[in-house]
């Protein structure tokens, strides 16, 4: 009786009035054979039957209210089948009103949107689906069926393919779910026939040409999957995989298992030896390589139930400029400063060239404006590509209006993520922004923050810094989709402090895969902090979490 009326939560009132009619103590522990002090058993059992009776008229109002939303999506049904859609949504939507717990009304709501062509609000009526379920598991098998479909429209094949066999586990004979994953497993052998049989071929200034690779982020997992690049070490007889980090300090790191399949036996840091491109294009050794675990490989494993062996980083990227083309399927590497024209070829032809921004430490950085809330600020975008979300610093969530203390009561219902900050491993709430990389008319400057130009000359040091933007005439010129983005002081973030004038205390952002994935051209050059990006063929926002 309690379970059928958690379902129905518009009368959980009656049940918490019911039991706050005495002590609710009693109640519970007479059902178990125990006595109250006081009490009479007559009294008791009088006791019981009034919450019985309490009961049963909620589980009745329930009832009701399940037949009327149950009515109400029948008439959807109904002008559907005259293919008018519009009707359809307003029916699933008043039956959604009254009985909001169940998913088939989601499920029909999502697959008259996505008849009109609504995609993102189809997706995002099936994802609701499945999150709640329907009255039986013929219904929520229906529910994962709709959202494999639109996965699969939309070619997140690997993405369909779990919804479809998800919708499986509740009913084995599911038609729909059956025939969608026999659909995904082709089109996923087709994609792989493809890919084998292709084979990347460099342009005239490459030093190497690889098919991109992109570890797909599954549909739970926030933000999007890592680019990495093959290479070849030593005797090892097969190619060892490596993400691309644009803010990892050193020049490349490995994991310990990654150390021991190698040969080697497990310390703190090794040299490895004829390191070269899977092509064959010879690197070099890369010396005094840290072994030690890190967060990627280990969401790789647990997530996208891959394996990252290791990570480049800043150092390595200063040696060879990175072009990923997403639209061909290649990521090229050419010889450091070829991008940017001065090396021995041309330079990069793209929609939009930006110079990096002046940043402590090697740092990418591009000049943004934020959106949220209706607040628009300017910021310094940090370059991530070793981060599969972007993250704000609390300082533009401030900006933005937001709280700034993590306590706060209004983020007691925010979805969070764990992240790594100077403190160590921290929750972050999560929060819906809009970027857009800016071109500049000149160089935002550099200002300290707190101390006069005379204090700073007198003690030798500041306390802290930060851009000022007001000179350099930002304009919009890439606009991203939203995206679901942390906030927090993430680790990241500390690589922006100066040694003489201290941390930086303006508004930031780390522009992760969620963010980078989007352009159809990324190419970047470390050596001469230069980036390039093609604009998104079309802006789609993320949903909200």
């Amino acid at each position: 009786r309690v379970g059928s009326i958690f379902q129905g939560s518009c009368h959980l009132v009656v049940l918490s009035l019911a039991l706050s009619c005495g002590n609710p103590q009693a109640h519970f522990c007479s059902g178990m054979g125990k006595k109250k002090a006081g009490k009479s058993g007559a009294a008791l059992k009088a006791d019981e039957e009034d919450i019985d009776a309490i009961l049963d008229e909620a589980v009745a109002a329930v009832n009701v209210e399940r037949t009327q939303a149950l009515e109400l999506s029948g008439r959807g049904d109904l002008s559907g089948t005259r293919g008018d859609w519009g009707t359809a949504i307003e029916s699933y939507t008043q039956a959604i009103a009254v009985d909001p717990n169940n998913g088939s009304h989601f499920c029909k709501r999502s697959f008259a949107n996505r008849s009109l062509g609504r995609g993102v609000e189809a997706l995002a009526d099936a994802q609701t689906a499945v999150s709640l379920g329907g009255l039986t598991s013929e219904d929520t098998a229906n529910c994962c069926a709709q959202l494999g479909t639109i996965l699969l429209e939309e070619d997140k094949v690997q993405a369909a393919s779990e919804a479809f066999d998800k919708g499986l586990k509740f009913n084995k004979n599911n038609k729909k779910c059956r025939e969608g994953l026999a659909a995904a497993g082709v089109r996923i052998e087709r994609q792989a026939a493809l890919k084998s049989s292709s084979s990347a071929q460099l342009e005239a200034d490459d030093i190497e040409a690889q098919d991109l690779r992109t570890l797909p982020a599954p549909e739970e997992v926030l933000g999007k999957g890592f680019e990495v690049v093959h290479l070849r070490i030593g005797t090892f007889e097969k190619p060892v995989r490596f993400l691309l980090c644009t803010t990892l300090a050193e020049e490349a790191i490995i994991t310990p298992n990654t150390c021991s399949m190698l040969g080697h036996k497990i310390g703190t840091s090794l040299d490895l030896e004829d390191v070269r491109f899977d092509g064959g294009h010879p690197i070099g050794t890369l010396r005094a390589v840290p072994v030690t675990g890190f967060v990627q490989a280990q969401i790789a494993s647990r997530s996208l139930h891959s394996v990252i062996h290791g990570m480049l980083g800043r150092k390595f990227l200063e040696r060879f400029d990175f072009d990923l083309d997403r639209v061909r399927s290649i990521q090229h590497f050419k010889e450091a400063g070829r991008a940017s024209g001065s090396g021995k070829q041309g330079v990069r032809i793209a929609q939009h060239h930006f110079p990096s921004m002046s940043l402590p430490g090697g740092l990418i950085g591009v000049p943004m404006h934020l959106q949220a809330f209706g607040k628009t600020l300017s910021a310094v975008g940090i370059i991530d590509t070793g981060s599969m979300f972007s993250t704000i610093n609390w300082q533009a969530a401030k900006e933005l209006g937001m709280p700034t203390d993590p306590s706060d009561s209004a983020f007691d219902h925010c979805t969070k993520v764990a992240g790594a900050t100077i403190s160590g491993v921290a929750e972050m709430p999560l929060t819906s922004i809009k970027v857009k990389i800016c071109s500049s008319t000149g160089d935002p400057a550099c200002k300290a923050a707190g101390v006069s130009k005379e204090e700073f000359e007198a003690l030798g040091k500041g306390n802290g810094w930060d851009f000022d933007y007001k000179a350099a005439g930002l304009k919009p010129a890439v606009e991203f989709g939203r995206v679901n983005a942390a906030i927090g002081d993430a680790i990241q973030f500390e690589m922006l402090r100066d040694s003489a004038v201290g941390a930086f205390q303006g508004a930031a952002v780390l522009l992760g895969q969620d963010v980078l994935s989007q352009a159809p051209r990324f190419t970047f050059s470390a050596k001469d902090k230069q980036l390039w990006l093609d604009l998104p063929s079309r802006v789609v926002d993320a949903i909200p979490f």
